[in-house]
């Protein structure tokens, strides 16, 4: 029968942790997460259901998370106490010749599946892995996959927030028009960062081919400071500098944009410009813009001043919404959405 046991450590709140399906996909079994509980879909030849229980698991302290298979029910530990028992009649998977044949995901959904659950879920998951134990057989096919990829390494410790890695961005589609006037648009971006390196696009609005908005940090002629810029096309509009930025420190980065007024504010300091460059800004903002974090995609030589990816931890609210890098329109594999490595001290 089915079992797997690990332990398990996230802060994500929504995410399959492994899905399970028969060779002919004809039974399957979802372990996942929402709202930080655990969620249980399973379909075998007498139907499908879902249940969910326990209390939220994603405080970023390690479970240690069984699943097992009774002989009538599917039964869920944390911590080696039960929280779920889910009536099931029938085996979950068929053996053949003796023996239990299954196809493990882990982390996510093969393609043709999304359709096919009983409840929708937001796939993706960020979270951390180790003892592994599936099927009584170990960590047998596990390791061997997990050892020859970096990125899919645990951190010794983690906190809250994002890690850009400093090879790839994030894309979003936003909408910022201003609810509360019919033509007009607002951009206002405020942030938490802790850069690793000292140079890289942390926010950039592009259009077409150009970048009409970019909020990126520069290295400075000064050796214990860096800059924090703004940018519209290849022209800096606004700038500050910060005392060292790449500390165990985290620094409040904050951009207000209206067609008539762009302010930067960096911990307790602002920059505010009224530069005619805002017109190119309005203009691209009344036709299309697409929104990128950590980096840019391709664009010609000389769009914009800066083009390296962002590398080191990073929080984003764009008008008053936390953006949860989960629900990107794409994302760069490398990129952990919901932990960032703690720096001992």
């Amino acid at each position: 029968r089915f079992t797997a046991e690990f332990d398990f450590r996230t802060y994500d709140a929504e995410g399959v942790i492994l899905y399970a399906e028969s060779l002919d996909n004809t039974a399957w079994i979802l372990l996942a997460l929402r709202d930080g509980k655990i969620e249980i879909q399973f379909k075998n030849e007498f139907g499908t259901k879902v249940t969910s229980g326990g209390k939220a698991i994603n405080d970023g302290l390690w479970h240690i998370i069984s699943v097992e298979e009774l002989e009538h029910s599917i039964s869920v530990k944390i911590a080696k106490e039960a929280v779920m028992s889910i009536n099931s009649p029938g085996t979950l998977f068929k053996q053949s010749q003796g023996f239990l044949e299954t196809k493990v995901y882990i982390a996510g959904l093969p393609r043709k599946v999304g359709n096919t659950l009983v409840k929708q879920i937001n796939p993706r998951l960020d979270g951390c892995i180790r003892a592994w134990n599936l099927m009584n057989q170990g960590h047998s096919g596990v390791k061997e996959v997990i050892q020859e990829k970096q990125s899919k390494h645990c951190l010794v410790a983690v906190g809250r927030g994002s890690f850009y890695p400093g090879t790839g961005m994030a894309k979003f589609q936003i909408n910022y028009n201003n609810l509360d006037s019919t033509e007009d648009w607002l951009i206002n971006v405020t942030m938490t960062i802790r850069p690793s390196t000292d140079t890289g696009v942390m926010f950039a609005l592009v259009s077409n081919e150009t970048v009409p908005l970019a909020l990126s940090i520069v290295d400075s002629n000064s050796s214990d400071s860096q800059k924090i810029i703004v940018t519209i096309g290849n022209i800096t509009i606004a700038q500050l500098e910060s005392k060292k930025l790449c500390t165990p420190r985290k620094v409040l980065v904050g951009l207000l944009v209206t067609k008539e007024q762009l302010e930067l504010s960096v911990d307790s300091h602002a920059d505010r410009s009224n530069s005619e460059q805002l017109a190119i800004l309005h203009q691209a903002m009344m036709a299309n813009v697409v929104t990128y974090l950590g980096g840019l995609p391709d664009v010609p030589l000389g769009a914009t001043l800066v083009t390296a990816f962002y590398n080191g931890c990073m929080e984003v609210k764009v008008n008053n919404r936390q953006l949860d890098l989960d629900e990107a329109v794409s994302k760069h594999n490398d990129i952990r959405s919901h932990s960032c490595p703690l720096i001992m001290q």
